[in-house]
């Protein structure tokens, strides 16, 4: 019997079948006279997954039309008696229109992403390749639990016919109104559930969102299942008399039309209000077009933007000495060429390593000797990943202690005159004083960035290196890599247990060089007690105006010349540090929206920033905002 109520369905519900088809058509054709195909790349097309987008609107607009009239429709034209007589139930024939109508909605933002990808496909550079399926499914899923919410709340609203498109402006005004007040009530926006929120590349799942609406689609579908059984007959037969007037319908129309209005007022005020308070807009995804330059030395192979060609020539042309005074410290062959882009870095650097690869920002070099100092400081990675070899590069990455603090120590040493590295002392230094330096943490990374800042991994790293030179010579880090990557060593060992195989092997009392690093860190802090004595550590106050949350900072004391008040944010306690939101400068307060508030937990971090950059960071601090 499922078979035939499915047919009738799909017979019942062809008109906004082919509505939506015709939606879909008519994108295509926009798209196509708009601009030639081949040139909406993923950063244009992304744009649509926006709330207020017309992707979102349609959906929200084809979902609740099919659903106000999908279950009173069979009352009011008189065939629920007449299903009531086939070998089915009541409750059967609601799942199956449910479906469907789920089924049909869907339709429009499925053959709309279908085409997006199509446009990404034919539109893709090697600057952006890929359909980005991980990111599209994220979306699809959403959707349907988007079509589900609005589609829950049409059949609760059916009863009430003519009004409930009426019911439905009062509800969204009211939100409107109440989330000023209480900014959780956005999550029970369906709109903002298909909003791209992201950390890395990566589309983050709203989870409380989702399961706050969804509960409430269920209640609502509870709902509506009840009235369609026929519970409250008498009571929904009633109130139908009292909303027959003749008047009615006029008088719903002008309501409905101006509760619309001042929706969309509000939404217009809101998102005015929030760009002007935040300095910003919603994120544009961008990608460079700029040409590209090629240039080939001894040792590197660089690309770099067309327009920064005299910027990149003293790079270029002391690149391959950087690479020898390198390659001599740690004793390696050369190897064939590192590939090097310099047309950006990852965000919060200015440089990255892969496996014989690497990349700068040659735009955000100041002068030409830190170009060759960053030059150096990411060739020493990669030159460490091939002594340790292939199959232990993913272990050293974990290591960033003694990877990140060889590649700062050659840097300093090799690419920056003597005294340079004062201001990597004075932070390890201040740390040290501030009993915030943990042998656990340090050879645990994700310890160490959950509590305090993994970049600490540089100045401390390199007083490790440092010491560890000092007692067993230049060739002792380059030791310690080879037999890290050995072929016998053993599987699986990670933190402090790889660590210790590492030294062991390499003939170095792993325990000994730490007791040089701490007695080290303690000269330090006795060469800088009256600097470090100094420095205020500031404490956060939480505010709040127009429904957004800020944190200001409060300082006790007055801070240093040249030294200034910073300020970040992560979204929970696992985040990537390319997430992070920040630094910024001052005292504040620094505002966050509802929306970059994560299940109502605000993560800051406060901080004092060097002269030349380096930043002295307090712990992290978590508070409650709902």
């Amino acid at each position: 019997m499922i078979r035939p109520l499915v047919a009738k369905e799909v017979r019942d519900q062809r008109p906004f079948l082919w509505l939506a088809l015709f939606f879909i058509a008519l994108d295509v054709v926009s798209d196509l006279w708009t601009e030639p195909l081949g040139f909406s790349p993923y950063a244009d097309t992304f744009k649509r997954f926006n709330p207020d987008g017309d992707l979102s609107m349609m959906t929200f607009i084809l979902a609740f039309a099919l659903g106000c009239g999908l279950l009173v429709r069979e009352q009011d034209d008189r065939t629920l008696e007449f299903l009531d007589a086939l070998p089915t139930s009541r409750w059967t024939l609601f799942w199956v229109k449910l479906l469907v109508a789920l089924g049909t909605v869907l339709v429009f933002p499925f053959g709309t992403t279908l085409w997006m990808m199509f446009h990404q496909l034919v539109s893709s550079t090697s600057l952006e390749p890929g359909l980005h399926l991980d990111v599209m499914a994220v979306a699809s899923v959403l959707r349907v639990a988007q079509t589900l919410a609005v589609l829950a709340l049409a059949l609760a609203l059916a009863p009430l016919r003519r009004l409930c498109w009426t019911a439905l402006a009062v509800l969204m005004l009211s939100q409107s109104i109440l989330e000023d007040r209480m900014p959780w009530l956005s999550a029970l926006n369906p709109f903002r559930l298909t909003a791209p929120r992201f950390e890395g590349t990566t589309w983050r799942w709203p989870v409380e969102a989702l399961r706050l609406q969804l509960s409430v689609a269920g209640v609502l579908l509870g709902l509506a299942l009840a009235q369609f059984l026929g519970w409250g007959e008498r009571l929904t037969a009633s109130v139908q008399r009292r909303l027959q007037g003749s008047w009615l319908g006029t008088v719903a129309t002008l309501a409905t039309v101006g509760l619309f209005i001042a929706v969309s007022a509000r939404w217009a005020g809101s998102d005015g209000k929030e760009k002007d308070s935040s300095g910003i807009g919603e994120p544009e995804m961008e990608f460079p077009t700029t040409a590209t330059a090629q240039a080939t030395t001894g040792h590197y192979q660089f690309s770099y933007p067309a327009s920064l060609s005299k910027r990149a020539g003293p790079l270029l042309d002391g690149s391959d000495g950087a690479f020898e005074k390198v390659r001599a410290f740690l004793g390696v062959e050369a190897g064939e060429p590192i590939r090097v882009d310099l047309s950006g870095s990852a965000r919060h650097t200015a440089g990255t390593a892969y496996w014989n690869t690497l990349r700068m920002n040659l735009a955000g070099l100041s002068q030409p000797e830190e170009g060759l100092a960053v030059l150096g400081h990411e060739t020493t990675h990669v030159l460490a990943q091939r002594i340790a070899g292939v199959e232990a590069a993913p272990r050293l990455a974990t290591l960033k202690l003694l990877s990140e603090g060889l590649a700062s120590y050659v840097e300093y040493r090799l690419f920056y005159p003597a005294g340079a590295e004062e201001e990597y002392q004075l932070i390890a230094a201040a740390a040290r004083a501030r009993r915030e330096v943990k042998t656990e943490e340090l050879l645990d990374l994700e310890k160490l960035a959950a509590e305090r800042d993994e970049n600490q991994v540089y100045p401390l790293g390199r007083a490790f290196i440092e010491v560890l030179v000092r007692r067993h010579g230049d060739g002792a880090p380059a030791r310690v890599l080879a037999a890290l990557g050995r072929k016998d060593a053993p599987e699986g060992l990670e933190g402090a247990l790889a660590w210790q195989d590492a030294f062991q092997t390499a003939g170095i009392d792993l325990s000994q060089v730490f007791d040089d690093f701490f007695v080290y860190l303690d000269e330090q802090v006795e060469r800088r007690r009256e600097v470090i004595d100094s420095l205020p550590r500031p404490r956060g106050a939480v505010e709040r105006e127009d429904g957004q949350v800020g944190i200001r900072a409060v300082v006790d004391g007055k801070v240093p010349e040249g030294w200034e008040v910073v300020c970040r944010f992560r979204s929970e306690e696992t985040s990537s540090a390319h997430t992070f939101d920040g630094p910024y400068s001052g005292t504040g307060p620094h505002w966050r929206a509802p929306a970059n508030i994560s299940e109502g937990r605000l993560w800051y971090q406060l901080g004092l920033r060097a002269p030349q950059g380096l930043v002295l960071y307090e712990p992290w601090t978590m508070v409650r905002v709902e």
